[in-house]
């Protein structure tokens, strides 16, 4: 065939996906039943990703002819972000399909099979996607060379048979568990691999937060996954409080919640010869208002409430200054609760008070109902015990807490119940049933 007549071929094809495609965006899909979506769904699909075998081997025609220099572009890559306005990584990954998927010639011309024969079938037949090849070139790439030879065509083979099965991301997961049980001797240097590449830091913001930066390794990964599925789950519903948190904001408080448990065990080693503490700084106003900063001695700025809350679960020493920065006070202003008070409060509320919420009380804060601040006391009669998240949010949902007859008490907003009438947990005491039916016997007689 002469190159007219293959240019006007390609041009010809090129037409007929176009029209193919208006077909498409001009069918009305209201009239389909739901296999039919799902079947068309599927077709198109297939056909998207057949098209990504069409861009393997026209960027590898555009590599082997050298056709950047001809557009005064220093790379292929160069070439494809100024040709088609991709980002600079995805002309990289296009162009390295293209070397691993596309044809290839010999120095004599002669054509040659793609270096991944099996991946660039899959992909021309339709059956994976982009993310598919990724993770399958990912894992050829890293087995190790003296055994690559042998091992890679099988392996690409194997991976190719699961990604007809399993998404990206399950298929990243069975090539790890591959490249472990290729190379067992292997293992350990890449374990010490691991241990040199670990680190962690917190790289600190203007406004007192930080981004967390770093590798674990994955027996750091494992325990710290462990702990964010146990305290990272949702809150149960409770009366007109469902758990609004993100996933990732129930994973940054359940983050906070092991670090607030391990301060309050008194297991840490000391520093400089105290026991862990937090040092924070504010002034007599602030304190007093309830409001403004006070500065942590690593240079945190902490809200005042924030301060407060933390007080009550971790030993913290304040230096109140006047506005001027004279230091007025120096001491531990502390509201911790006793042992023997946490276990009174224990038995006491058996858990978070809040109505309807079962967290046990080894997941629990204290709370003063009266705040410290305001001269509220350590005592049992003005404690209680609140999980981390109703301890953050009943207030700000318009909840108070009270004590009678020496126990704590829920008024909830008047949106839940206009009356505002008090509500007891009964989620840890059978006993506390007998306050809902004193309740409910008053407001009949009423």
């Amino acid at each position: 065939m002469s190159d007219l007549a293959q240019q006007q071929t390609a041009s010809g094809a090129v037409a007929a996906l176009e029209a193919a495609v208006d077909g498409l965006l001009a069918m009305p899909l209201t009239g389909f039943a739901g296999p039919d979506v799902t079947a068309l769904v599927q077709a198109v699909e297939v056909q998207r990703r057949r098209l990504e075998a069409v861009d393997q081997q026209l960027v590898a025609e555009a590599v082997q002819r050298g056709i950047a220099g001809e557009y005064a572009r220093t790379s292929p890559t160069d070439l494809l972000v100024s040709l088609l306005r991709v980002t600079p990584a995805e002309a990289r990954a296009r162009v390295r399909r293209a070397e691993d998927l596309g044809p290839r010639l010999a120095l004599s011309g002669e054509p040659l099979e793609p270096l991944l024969p099996a991946t660039a079938a899959a992909v021309r037949a339709g059956e994976i996607s982009p993310g598919h090849v990724r993770a399958i070139t990912a894992c050829l790439d890293a087995i190790p060379a003296h055994i690559a030879h042998e091992v890679a065509p099988v392996a690409e083979r194997m991976l190719v048979e699961a990604a007809r099965h399993e998404h990206p991301g399950q298929l990243a997961r069975t090539a790890a568990l591959l490249l472990a049980r290729l190379d067992p001797d292997g293992a350990e240097p890449r374990d010490e691999q691991l241990e040199r590449r670990r680190g962690f830091s917190l790289r600190k913001h203007r406004d007192g937060s930080a981004s967390p930066t770093g590798r674990f390794t994955p027996e750091l990964t494992a325990a710290v996954e462990t702990v964010l599925d146990s305290l990272g789950a949702p809150v149960p519903a409770t009366d007109g409080m469902p758990d609004e948190r993100s996933a990732t904001q129930r994973r940054h408080d359940a983050l906070a919640d092991a670090l607030m448990r391990l301060l309050r065990s008194g297991t840490l080693p000391t520093t400089g010869g105290v026991p862990v503490t937090i040092l924070a700084r504010t002034t007599m106003t602030e304190l007093q208002a309830g409001a403004g900063v006070a500065t942590t001695g690593h240079g945190q700025q902490l809200s005042i409430s924030a301060l407060l809350a933390m007080a009550a679960e971790a030993h913290v020493i304040s230096a109140v200054c006047t506005d001027e920065g004279c230091v007025l006070a120096y001491g531990r202003a502390r509201r911790l609760a006793s042992r023997d008070q946490r276990l009174a409060l224990a038995a006491r509320d058996g858990g978070c008070c809040f109505p309807g919420c079962d967290r046990p009380a080894a997941w629990t804060e204290v709370h003063h109902v009266r705040p410290w601040v305001d001269g509220g006391a350590t005592d049992l009669h003005n404690m209680c015990l609140l999980c981390r998240y109703h301890h953050r949010e009943f207030e700000r949902r318009g909840w108070v807490v009270e004590m009678a007859n020496g126990v704590p008490q829920w008024i909830p907003p008047s949106w839940i119940d206009p009356a505002r009438r008090p509500i007891r947990n009964t989620a840890h005491h059978l006993t506390d049933f007998d306050f809902v039916a004193k309740a409910a016997r008053a407001e009949g007689s009423g």
